[in-house]
């Protein structure tokens, strides 16, 4: 026989040591809204596998109003799970309507009856944050309102309400009230209150929290430099735009930038401040003239900024570099006369700029004097030194009997130890005898024969070379179309030493001649050194000093920094009225000459120049007299010369160009109100005791051809 057993297996059930609950509130702050949920969850560790699971989740608002919602799950295999819930979507008819602590408990109904497995809190304010840093947007909402309702805002810092407060609102269709606050970067930092009552709408408890301001925090995002490369004696611009942690922008305060030259060693300083038309904090930092040329670095430091109001930062510094080359200074020569002979002492004046317009005082200065359009020199090396009272550097030399006559080029060069360098130059027209030997007229009339019966190509050179003489000044009117008429105004312009103060100069002495006073402005020479220049022409005027035919208005010693009448060359009204009495004064129309205007146009704004020459024209034509005014050529501006042309009635060019191997003088009428001119070149000397002498030739070539 046999037995039969029946065996039953039943599932192991594993029993936990017991359920760990940990409840997780998000967010655990917020505003009043009736649109945002917080996310209740409960994690259950150590659970009973294949358990069901139920809770009870209560939750009091700040009025003592208690809201429930439940919910269960079912482990299944796992031992742990997490179960939520939102308020107040979840608990009707819950709001977010009320300021103050929410407090939530859980409690578990099932497997096992356990009340309070879990709890915890959140909180609900006016603010969206319990902090705020300075400048940043406080953000106020309360809801529970009726619809347009008008509710007060106000906000109060200890006893007070702060600027602006109390202010007022209306509720929105769904009842809520919004509004906006922005502290200042000088607000008072500590406990503010903040409070909302509508007209008709009780809240308990009230709309009311304490928020707290905190000082903020400053950053620079860079540091700019306007130029990656620039020369000493220029100013290099910084710039930077710092903004708050709000990101609104700086605009008080200042920061030191530093400035560190190649050597890594030598440092320079410069503050930065706002800049409110640029809406940017801005530095300037001029570049020495002695520093050290190579790579700059420049940086503000971290936490070096403050903004006034104890706001700082920024929490890292910032920085840029720039390339600093050696500067090329502007070197302007001027002499005192245009013409020299022997034993004349040349006194060479030369201004040096830096790139920056400031003065050039330490260094060599040098001028080497050569014959135009060669390589050797005349002399030594003429030093010059720096003049304080005439903000230029002063030299001299004398021209010896056994230097070369002709065009001499003063060349000035300009350097000092930090390898600045610059150059410049001028001409001067030196010469050594009053005349060249005049040719015999039985040889002129020997080669004109030679030509003739030669034809040679020796004599026809010849022959081109001796048949010109010279004609007289007055062969002058035969270009200008007649002579000059007063009321009339006249313009010579050309270059250095082409003979300008001379041409004017020999207008004067026959307006002399003619009975016709004369007024000298004098912007280039001493009057000392003009009554010189026209004794060596042969033209003695101090017996018109002596009789008051020939006055002169010394601009030049002012120029220079020594004693005249005149206080300020370039105060025009104080020129123009010395002018006008001497004008006044004399018994007729009187000729003004004024040489030359190009020291004017140095010192004096264009507009200011131009309308001076204008008005001083005007004047003396206005009394019937002659008007003449001297200046270098291709010294201004294209535009300004034009101008110029545009004052005067008469306008004569004088040049000097290289013919063959020698330097010579050419006259060009320009232009003669009133007269028709000839448009031609016409070659001239300049002879001490004589003056201007055209070169005619003997016989009309042109005639000739045309036979």
């Amino acid at each position: 026989s046999f037995s039969i057993f029946l065996v039953t297996i039943s599932p192991v059930v594993w029993a936990p040591a017991g359920e760990a609950y940990t409840l997780t509130i998000s967010p655990s702050r917020l505003q009043e809204s009736a649109s945002s949920q917080v996310i209740l969850s409960l994690k259950v560790t150590n659970a009973t596998t294949f358990t069901t699971y139920s809770f009870t989740w209560n939750v009091v608002d700040p009025s003592g109003s208690s809201r429930t919602a439940t919910n269960s799950t079912n482990t299944g295999f796992g031992a742990s799970f997490t179960l939520s819930t939102d308020f107040p979507k979840n608990f009707p008819p819950a709001s977010l309507r009320y300021v103050g602590n929410y407090t939530v408990r859980v409690d578990e109904t099932s497997p096992a009856n356990k009340p309070n497995v879990a709890s915890g809190h959140f909180q609900v304010g006016l603010t969206g944050g319990a902090t705020y840093r300075r400048t940043d947007t406080t953000s106020i909402q309360g809801i529970g309102y009726r619809a347009g309702e008008n509710v007060t805002i106000d906000m109060s810092y200890g006893s007070n309400s702060v600027p602006g407060f109390p202010n007022w609102g209306s509720a929105d269709s769904n009842g809520a009230l919004s509004y906006l606050w922005q502290s200042s970067p000088g607000a008072a930092t500590g406990v503010y209150n903040v409070t909302l009552q509508g007209s008709t709408t009780p809240k308990v408890p009230a709309d009311t929290q304490v928020f707290t301001l905190l000082v903020t925090n400053i950053t620079i995002p860079q540091l700019m430099v306007s130029r990656t490369s620039l020369v000493r004696t220029e100013t290099q611009i910084f710039t930077f735009n710092p903004t708050y942690l709000s990101g609104v922008a700086v605009q008080s305060g200042a920061v030191t930038v530093t400035v560190v030259e190649p050597d890594s060693t030598t440092t320079h300083y410069t503050s930065a401040t706002y800049d409110s038309t640029m809406g940017l904090f801005e530095a300037n930092y001029r570049i020495p003239l002695t520093s050290e040329a190579g790579t700059w670095a420049s940086s503000i430091r971290a936490a070096s900024f403050n903004d006034g109001y104890g706001n700082t930062g920024p929490l890292v510094g910032v920085t840029d570099g720039f390339n600093v080359q050696p500067a090329q200074l502007s070197v302007t020569v001027s002499l005192q006369n245009k013409t020299y002979a022997p034993g004349d002492v040349v006194a060479v004046y030369a201004s040096v700029l830096s790139p920056d317009g400031s003065q050039f005082t330490s260094g060599t200065v040098t001028a080497y004097l050569s014959p135009l359009n060669s390589a050797a020199r005349i002399g030594s090396g003429v030093s010059l030194f720096y003049v304080p009272s005439q903000a230029r550097w002063v030299g001299s030399t004398i021209v010896n009997s056994t230097d070369p006559a002709g065009v001499w080029l003063v060349n000035v060069n300009a350097s000092d130890t930090y390898r600045n360098t610059g150059q410049g130059t001028s001409v001067a027209v030196v010469n050594n005898s009053l005349a060249p030997p005049s040719q015999p007229l039985n040889l002129f009339y020997f080669l004109v024969v030679a030509g003739i019966i030669g034809g040679g190509f020796t004599s026809a050179l010849l022959f081109r070379r001796f048949n010109s003489t010279d004609a007289p000044f007055g062969e002058l009117y035969t270009f200008t179309g007649g002579e000059f008429q007063p009321p009339t105004t006249l313009m010579i312009r050309g270059e250095s030493g082409s003979g300008t103060t001379t041409l004017g100069l020999q207008l004067v002495y026959e307006s002399l001649q003619s009975g016709r006073s004369v007024v000298i402005l004098t912007y280039e020479s001493f009057p000392s050194e003009i009554q010189r220049q026209m004794k060596d022409m042969g033209w003695d005027v101090q017996r018109y000093v002596d009789d008051g035919n020939l006055q002169f208005i010394d601009c030049y010693s002012a120029l220079v920094g020594g004693e005249t009448s005149i206080k300020d060359p370039i105060d025009f009204t104080e020129v123009s009225i010395q002018v006008s009495s001497k004008v006044s004064g004399a018994k007729g129309p009187v000729t003004v000459f004024l040489d030359s205007f190009t020291p004017i146009f140095n010192t004096a704004q264009v507009r200011h120049a131009i309308n001076f020459l204008r008005v001083l024209g005007a004047k003396v034509k206005n009394d019937g007299g002659f008007f003449i005014m001297t200046g270098t050529k291709g010294s201004l501006p294209e535009a300004v010369e034009s101008n110029l042309e545009s004052v005067v009635d008469g306008v004569i060019d004088l040049h000097i160009i290289r013919k063959g191997h020698r330097m010579i003088r050419q006259l060009t009428v320009k232009k003669v109100a009133g007269h028709q001119i000839g448009f031609v070149e016409k070659e001239f000397r300049i002879v001490q005791g004589k003056g201007i002498l055209f070169r005619m030739p003997r016989i009309d070539l042109d005639f000739v051809r045309r036979k």
